[in-house]
């Protein structure tokens, strides 16, 4: 049996179909509860039965509860036990996921990184089991990928109506989603904000403005962000040696790699580790 702290990496099994459905009661096996999984797409959760069950997404522990529409980033570490839970799991392409989401989003902040999940009151059930069961009868025949595009627009469409927990409401800006991207990119080779801000064609201090005012961060935050969670990512789930992971993520040093961790975590990547093992038992 492989230990449970190893971390799959997973793709979609067709790219030739963007959008995949499956019911989560009928399809354990693709949740396999001894392991960790990074996904190369976007995930949305409609979890319509649960248990106690808890999920954890990078290193932070969420409780599962019914009726709750979860969105899965890609390259979130994710976990959690199937076990007793019922709902329904859709796999998206992310260029596919982006094109439909940028055309039909306005309000919502589906570009960030943190847990997005959204709330399905009795008022919306019936219309989203509609959607849901359109989707489903569509996959599992024909799987016309317009077809499925159009019911994923009004899928959309309608989630940005329900409540959305934990999170603000901020409006999504072209520039805002470039840059995103771009980080999500580059953040390990380019540093700097005149590169981010040449390619959006903006002065540096206007790049700035912008994020601020969307995401609340500047753009050397977001990159700080984004490595230190790639940092952690691979010293918590990695067998990778602190020395190759320091330079894998673009520092000369390995000394470097440890001050930027522990000023930011307040702990030495090996105790990070360490903890991460107690955790996963």
């Amino acid at each position: 049996m492989k230990s449970k702290k190893q971390v799959i990496q997973v793709q979609q099994h067709d790219k030739n179909v963007p959008i995949e459905f499956f019911r989560i009661e009928q399809c354990l096996e693709l949740f396999d509860f001894r392991h960790h999984y990074q996904y190369d797409f976007y995930q949305i959760f409609w979890f319509t039965q649960t248990g106690n069950q808890q999920q954890e997404i990078d290193f932070v522990a969420h409780p599962i509860a019914a009726h709750q529409i979860w969105i899965i980033y890609p390259g979130q570490v994710h976990h959690f036990d199937p076990e007793s839970i019922c709902g329904y799991y859709l796999a998206i392409d992310k260029d596919y996921f982006h094109r439909i989401l940028f055309r039909e989003a306005k309000q919502q902040a589906f570009t960030e990184n943190a847990p997005l999940k959204f709330e399905v009151g009795a008022d919306k059930r019936g219309l989203f089991e509609h959607l849901t069961l359109l989707i489903e009868l569509e996959f599992s025949g024909l799987q016309r990928a317009d077809v499925l595009e159009r019911y994923l627009q009004l899928y959309l469409l309608h989630l940005q109506d329900l409540p959305l927990l934990q999170q603000r409401h901020v409006t999504i800006d072209a520039r805002i989603h470039k840059l995103l991207e771009l980080v999500e990119r580059h953040y390990i080779s380019e540093r700097k904000n005149e590169f981010y801000a040449d390619k959006v064609a903006l002065s540096v201090k206007r790049m700035n403005e912008i994020l601020l005012r969307s995401i609340g961060k500047s753009l050397k935050q977001q990159l700080q962000d984004r490595l230190l969670l790639e940092a952690k990512r691979l010293v918590g789930y990695s067998t990778d040696n602190i020395q190759h992971i320091s330079h894998a993520l673009g520092f000369s040093e390995v000394s470097y790699f440890n001050r930027f961790f522990k000023k930011l975590t307040l702990q030495t990547p090996l105790h990070f580790r360490e903890q991460v093992k107690k955790v996963q038992g």
